[in-house]
């Protein structure tokens, strides 16, 4: 869904959002007990990002509204949310207020962590004033999972199993150092879906290229 546009996303989204939710209601009613299910949302603040309620209900507020719906409602049904966010102060209030347990990695944004620290109790500001400076793989783990806070490290993966998200080697490329090959024409082609582009036969011993 990366490359999709954005406004696609949203309604592709919400559509199998609301289908999952619906579908575990007409579970519950046939069967008269839940179906334990959790939904992911990476990249949260994408799908439920807080907005202003205006006239025009755009796609991104619709994906919003149902999301929150399921925080509300869901596991009444069986249904959870998993967020995971690197921008929680963009998240809708109403989800994050049905959220009962936090693992919080490091966080800089000040608006970030004063939103943190307005979840959490008082009496643990002073653990959370430790988040600025959590190095990798470290993070707080508090919450109804955690009656006490506790300081977890991830486990490492191993390179095969890491997403592709490290740094840009900028500087590596630029100088040479890491070469890189660019085939922007193939790039082009694969963006139009000519990837497959060849000679297709019709049948009759003739010949259709698809333009």
């Amino acid at each position: 869904l990366s490359i999709v546009p954005t406004d696609v996303v949203h309604l592709v989204v919400a559509v199998i959002a609301r289908v999952v939710f619906e579908a575990l209601q007409r579970y519950r009613r046939k069967n008269g007990e839940q179906l334990p299910t959790v939904m992911v949302l990476e990249e949260a603040h994408t799908f439920v990002s807080k907005y202003i309620q205006g006239d025009y209900f755009s796609p991104s507020q619709m994906c919003c509204h149902t999301f929150e719906r399921i925080a509300r409602e869901g596991r009444k049904f069986g249904l959870g949310l998993l967020l995971s966010s690197q921008r929680p102060s963009e998240l809708s209030p109403t989800v994050l207020s049905q959220c009962n347990t936090f693992l919080l990695h490091r966080i800089v944004n000040n608006k970030d962590q004063e939103l943190v620290r307005s979840l959490v109790p008082d009496n643990l500001g002073a653990l959370l004033k430790e988040l600025p400076v959590l190095p990798t793989r470290k993070a707080i783990l508090l919450g109804l999972a955690a009656p006490i806070p506790i300081l977890l490290e991830m486990k490492e993966l191993t390179e095969d199993q890491r997403p592709k998200s490290d740094d840009p080697q900028f500087w590596d490329v630029w100088t040479g150092k890491v070469p890189r090959e660019v085939n922007w024409k193939e790039i082009a082609d694969e963006w139009q879906g000519k990837e497959n582009d060849e000679d297709i036969d019709v049948g009759n011993g003739d010949t259709a290229t698809e333009v």
